[in-house]
């Protein structure tokens, strides 16, 4: 009895998926944006060869933000993206839509000053992906997104991505 409880155990662990909660649906937009007051700090997103799109999942961390503005589309498709928030600002949101001609997306940003904060020691990480798979950046904690850049392929039709994170310092 104890062995077959065990095994009903093992099998409703191994039946168990993780769940993602995607802003988007593929070829829909979206249009994220951090609760006032907080970055995004997590970002996952899958390719699917028959959409020959990506869904996308944004997650934020509190942190006091303040002077937000938004940078309105910042490339065309088939382009790549090359954007940083101006000044000491951060990333909090993201819009996107998808062009099905294209096979591609256009990508708006919300960029936000941190309360008694500087960006300190930034760096680009490398390609947070490859060709079709999925895409995963964690922010630690300390740091935010201050840019976004990208390149797409027509072979692929998907995009490369990579980050420019900072840490946030009273001073550098």
């Amino acid at each position: 009895m104890l062995v077959l409880f065990k095994l009903l155990l093992l099998s409703a662990a191994l039946a168990t998926v993780w769940s993602h909660n995607f802003l988007n649906e593929y070829d829909q937009p979206f249009d994220f944006r951090c609760p006032y007051g907080s970055v995004i700090n997590y970002i996952y997103s899958e390719h699917h060869d028959y959409f020959e799109d990506r869904r996308f999942e944004i997650l934020c961390r509190s942190q006091k933000t303040t002077e937000c503005a938004h940078s309105g589309y910042v490339n065309a498709f088939d382009q790549p993206v090359n954007f940083i928030c101006p000044g000491d600002k951060v990333m909090t949101g993201i819009e996107s839509y998808h062009d099905n001609f294209y096979e591609d997306r256009r990508f708006s940003f919300q960029c936000c000053r941190v309360s008694r904060k500087k960006l300190c020691n930034c760096y680009m990480t490398n390609d947070v992906n490859t060709w079709d798979m999925p895409m995963t950046l964690r922010v630690g904690f300390g740091q935010a997104i201050q840019g976004a850049h990208s390149y797409h392929n027509n072979y692929y039709e998907d995009r490369i991505w990579k980050f420019q994170l900072c840490q946030l310092k009273d001073k550098c």
